[in-house]
């Protein structure tokens, strides 16, 4: 089993092997803002995603060999610090877990047992990356990586199998483009864009939580209802009409002052403005790969993944010239995109048992 625990959404994974393939997959995701519970609803949280991939399925977790995870919700300002947030759910698997099944991927990258993970807390700190990444890498040993999620995109250079970035951690990832703070769903616009055009002009958008992008990808349909997974800003309803409300609000309008004309042109400019952002990271990544490896200055092979891959970064490669670009599900044989970290860190464990 995998277990991708994040500040936003944990996801759920059970993979069957067989003779080194992937014969059964199942996955389950729960949306769970570690920012708005308490730490004693955490251990109910993991029993309950595992019951339902366990009962949707009929399967006992008792016949599990391995519960493989891999952590990000340390970040959550549920927490003063990561250490906090790292040990208080190993607290809570404890509880859950038999503590012998369970291994974390690290940054090193290898998987430590429960006491070690105990004993290192930061360096299982948000290692999701390195356990997509070695899971790729069993397939295609030479590749560029992208995951593109709801909150962040990962790059990973993958090289003989295995991540060969510069980075081991949130903040040296991102002073090496190697993480871009900016996904599909839970971006706010201001950290997106300060200004959006209107009546010829250039108007500095509230600096406020009126909408997220996830209402833009929404209106766009670049998103469907179902994949709009987090909270609104304002706790209304997911349909069209709420996301145009919440998106005329940045603009300090409503939806009767503001047309639905006018709301259309402003998300194209704010979803142009992400993919901008999306573009220069990409670029600016593939300006000091290439310097580090000169195998990837021609027709370098991508291989995307995540909630967002097709509508930020199929579009970003391809503006950027790139054509080499393959699917991560179709490749390691998983059944979908937005719970392959969970999939990922389960597979990577497997072969590297």
């Amino acid at each position: 089993m995998g277990l991708d625990i994040g500040g936003a959404n944990s996801k759920a994974a059970l993979i069957y092997f067989k003779d080194k393939k992937i014969v059964k997959s199942y996955s389950y995701m729960e949306y769970f803002p570690f920012w708005e519970k308490t730490k004693t609803e955490i251990p109910e949280m993991l029993h309950n995603i595992t019951a339902k991939l366990f009962e949707m399925n009929d399967y006992q977790l008792e016949n599990v060999d391995y519960i493989a995870i891999t952590i990000t919700a340390e970040l959550s300002d549920a927490f003063q610090t990561k250490r906090e947030g790292i040990l208080t759910i190993l607290d809570a698997l404890g509880k859950v877990f038999e503590k012998d099944k369970l291994k974390f991927i690290s940054n090193k990258p290898t998987f430590l047992n429960y006491t070690n993970a105990k004993s290192e807390p930061y360096s299982i700190a948000a290692a999701n990356w390195v356990s997509t990444a070695l899971f790729l890498g069993y397939f295609v040993p030479e590749c560029i990586l992208i995951d593109a999620g709801s909150t962040t995109i990962d790059i990973i250079p993958i090289i003989e199998s295995k991540p060969a970035s510069m980075g081991n951690d949130d903040i040296s990832r991102l002073m090496n483009h190697e993480l871009i703070y900016t996904g599909g769903l839970r971006a706010t616009i201001p950290s997106i864009t300060h200004h959006i055009p209107y009546k010829g002009k250039n108007v500095r958008v509230s600096f406020e939580k009126f909408a997220l992008i996830s209402d833009v990808h929404r209106i766009l349909n670049n998103i469907s209802e179902e994949d709009y997974i987090n909270d609104t800003a304002d706790n209304r309803s997911k349909s069209l009409q709420d996301c145009y409300a919440r998106l005329s609000r940045v603009m300090c309008m409503d939806i009767e002052t503001l047309s639905k004309d006018d709301l259309n042109t402003i998300a194209n400019y704010i979803y142009e403005k992400q993919l901008d952002i999306v573009y220069r990271e990409i670029r600016a990544f593939m300006d000091k790969l290439i310097i580090r490896f000169k195998e990837f200055e021609n027709n370098p092979k991508f291989i995307i993944t995540g909630l967002s891959a097709d509508f930020l970064i199929r579009k970003s490669l391809l503006n950027l010239g790139y054509q080499n670009i393959s699917s991560y599900e179709e490749i390691t044989n998983i059944p979908n995109k937005i719970n392959s970290s969970a999939f990922a860190v389960a597979g990577a464990l497997y072969y590297q048992l």
